[in-house]
């Protein structure tokens, strides 16, 4: 019992870190990518079923790219 919640702070603490060196990186707050990363969760979310808890943001400064990669869980509405 013990072990799972050291394992969830654990994984909380792994993807704060991850975020503020995402930050750093760009450039920009940490509070600002959490909001970038907020907002795009949101807005895919209207139409795909998003897993949160998997989604990654990279950014890449040569050649200059913003990267999502948001696992799917289902497919919300049917495109026509």
């Amino acid at each position: 019992m013990f072990f799972s919640k050291r394992g969830k702070s654990g994984n909380v603490a792994k993807d704060r870190l991850k975020l503020l060196l995402l930050a750093e990186h760009v450039e920009c707050s940490p509070n600002t990518m959490q909001m970038l990363k907020n907002d795009m969760i949101q807005t895919a979310g209207k139409y795909l079923s998003i897993d949160e808890r998997e989604v990654i943001v990279c950014f890449t400064q040569s050649p200059p790219m913003l990267t999502a990669r948001m696992p799917l869980k289902s497919a919300v509405h049917s495109f026509s």
